[in-house]
């Protein structure tokens, strides 16, 4: 395009050679040339140079323009020996995203394939991706690079691009190169695009390839949940199902579907209000006992990856109820000879850490001392999902008074006034489903003598005496309920043991301690489980494994108060279920998702990506398009999308208004 300001020949010579031909004018009378404006000579060559070089100036700015001239620091490093050339594919989810011709990940590929065949063969290369792969972290050839581009993972977890950078920079400088190069093509998912963490290198250049889909509009499924976590053959429960639309069209009778190993036991349709979300309620019963594989989908194109949420059930034949206490109470009538609860009766100081570890309801009855490790240990039971009941102590109030501190109480003087119950908080879930109409006088447990409670207000009053006193308390532990009454079982104190509230009351208690486990993981997030049902006895080999057994993953492990500690140091590889062997023996059923952090299809602007690099002390070299590697080589398409151009376009047109103005309204 340089070759245009040879165009800076036609002004010249059009100033330096008048063509136009004289026209002779006779005059009769030479009185008539009074009548002219004699115009000054120096003025009219001023103003016949001022005309020259704007012109010169329009014709040199716009051939410039259209040369595309870029800052000469932006100069890649890109054939040098010393020099590291690091290709980074966003592998994740969101890069399944339709484009132009077929997917985002697959135009990356094929474009990154076309990079390394335009440079220079003597390059050696690496191979980013979110999945870290070994194999790829070491320098390639060309050959070896175009190989692991065909082999690449397209499957793998979001990763802040921040730790995928400082990776690379890590591994450049690992294997001696004093400067590299880094191509990153990427979706710049906003939830993935984070740079906060990243330490910039100043050796190290960075060339953007943004990859831009062609629909963001999706909907999925973000999660689900048990509306009572117990779960047993026969018995009614409901799951409830989250799910986004994360789009900018509402949506009308979606269909959802409800799978148990295998076969459809609900279905129901959701109404989606653009860029919102719904809840629905499906209601099934487990027909057998165990762990249940199950899942949640729908149908939603063209991004599927979250259109199925999988989960384990498990069904309990029995609920486990400890009582601990040094005699029997009235609990052991309600729970000991029903088949539906496995009931103990554990002295305090010859108790059992397993048992107490897998109850679904710990009491602690008017009988129980207990020191302050056993006190510990129950508050770590309910932090877990486990529902504690505690009775105070007829022998001395002030009993387990640790328990009572953890559980910010604080026991006062006993109240030997008789009294009743008068009030209760019905409006509280813990009532929901157990009390559907009160009778105008309803028949309350009558109180002979009971503990003064002073609460720190976090506490909810269940039931409250006549006084105003709390009578029952529950506090939220952790994933667990703790449940502290101001009276005992004894005739002595209270007939609450006689009365129709003592049987619901206590079975809602164990209920909301299922203590059920995880449901599900994600893929990449969930790196650690934690096992608290297995005998510590003895070696133990853990395995994870699919269904067909083609994959086979054995986690690294330790033990720690009591329980078992399971390390997963590489991903899963697809979602979906897992079994765990212990000795070859199946444990457990785990299932697995795909994290829900892509689904909401929201990207940085184009405009934006480059000077979030730079704030992060980045060297941004350029920000390319996908078709600069096919079409160009780096220099031109470096030049091509530099902005100088319009630097030199407006001095152009700047030039040209000058040339009018001059013409027009210089006399």
């Amino acid at each position: 395009m340089l070759w245009g300001l040879l165009a800076l020949a036609i002004p010249i010579i059009v100033h330096l050679f008048n063509f136009r031909r004289h026209k002779l004018v006779y005059f009769s009378n030479t009185a008539v040339l009074r009548n002219i404006q004699q115009e000054n000579a120096k003025t009219r060559k001023l103003k016949y140079l001022v005309t020259l070089l704007l012109r010169c100036l329009f014709i040199a700015a716009l051939v410039l323009a259209f040369a595309f001239p870029y800052h000469p620091e932006k100069q890649l490093n890109v054939n040098t020996s010393d020099n590291l050339i690091g290709i980074y594919i966003d592998n994740s989810m969101s890069m399944k995203g339709q484009s132009q011709r077929t997917t985002l990940i697959e135009d990356a590929r094929q474009s990154a394939r076309d990079l390394v065949h335009k440079l220079n063969p003597s390059n050696r290369y690496l191979l980013m991706t979110n999945s870290f792969e070994i194999q790829n972290e070491y320098p390639m050839n060309q050959e070896e690079m175009l190989d692991q581009l065909d082999r690449m993972n397209p499957d793998g977890t979001p990763v802040p691009m921040g730790e995928v950078i400082d990776r690379f920079e890590m591994l450049a400088k690992q294997h001696g190169f004093s400067t590299s190069t880094l191509f990153v093509y990427s979706d710049f998912q906003e939830n993935t695009f984070d740079l906060s963490s990243a330490k910039a290198d100043t050796a190290m250049q960075v060339v953007v390839v943004p990859m831009l889909p062609e629909f963001t509009s999706n909907i999925f499924v973000d999660s689900v949940w048990l509306a009572s976590p117990i779960v047993q053959m026969g018995l009614t429960n409901d799951l409830m199902v989250r799910v986004v639309n994360q789009g900018d069209k509402e949506v009308k009778g979606l269909p959802v579907n409800f799978m148990m190993n295998g076969a459809t036991v609900a279905s129901t349709t959701v109404d989606l209000e653009k860029n919102g979300s719904a809840e629905v309620a499906m209601q099934f019963v487990t027909e057998s006992n165990g762990m249940q594989r199950c899942s949640v989908s729908l149908m939603d194109h063209p991004i599927t990856f979250d259109d199925v949420y999988d989960f384990v059930i498990s069904a309990k034949p029995s609920l486990s109820i400890v009582e601990l206490g040094s005699e029997v109470s009235s609990c052991s009538l309600l729970f000991e000879d029903d088949e539906q609860f496995r009931y103990t009766l554990m002295e305090p100081s010859r108790f059992d850490l397993g048992t107490i570890s897998q109850a679904q309801l710990l009491i602690v009855n008017e009988s129980a001392a207990m020191n302050e490790t056993l006190q510990q240990t129950l508050l770590d039971a309910v932090s877990e999902g486990a529902s504690l009941m505690v009775f105070p102590s007829m022998d001395d109030p002030k009993n387990n008074a640790y328990l009572y501190q953890k559980l910010g109480l604080t026991l006062m003087e006993t109240d030997t006034n008789s009294t009743s119950v008068e009030d209760l908080a019905l409006q509280h879930a813990f009532f929901g489903d157990m009390i559907l109409d009160l009778p105008q006088h309803p028949d309350l447990p009558k109180v002979k003598q009971h503990i003064h409670m002073k609460s720190n207000g976090i506490a909810s009053p269940l039931l409250t005496l006549q006084n105003a006193d709390s009578f029952l308390l529950m506090e939220t532990v952790g994933k667990g309920q703790a449940f502290v009454m101001a009276t005992a079982l004894n005739p002595d104190w209270s007939d609450l043991a006689d009365n129709a509230l003592f049987v619901p009351m206590m079975v809602k208690a164990a209920f909301m301690g299922g203590k059920m486990g995880r449901l599900s993981y994600t893929i990449g997030t969930d790196k650690m489980l934690v096992l608290s049902d297995l005998n510590l006895e003895g070696d133990r080999q853990f395995l994870f494994a699919n269904a067909d057994r083609s994959f086979e993953l054995m986690p690294a492990s330790e033990i720690r108060n009591g329980k078992v500690y399971l390390y997963l140091n590489d991903n899963l590889p697809a979602a979906g279920f897992y079994d765990l062997l212990v000795n070859d023996t199946l444990n457990r059923v785990t299932a697995w998702n795909e994290s829900r952090i892509e689904s909401k299809m929201v990207f940085a602007d184009r405009n934006d990506i480059e000077p979030q690099f730079k704030k992060a002390g980045f060297n941004v070299a350029a920000v390319l398009d996908t078709s600069d590697f096919a079409t160009a080589d780096l220099v031109e398409a470096m030049a091509h999308q530099s902005s100088q151009w319009k630097l030199f376009a407006l001095i152009a047109l700047l030039a040209l208004l000058g040339e009018i103005a001059v013409l027009r309204f210089w006399k």
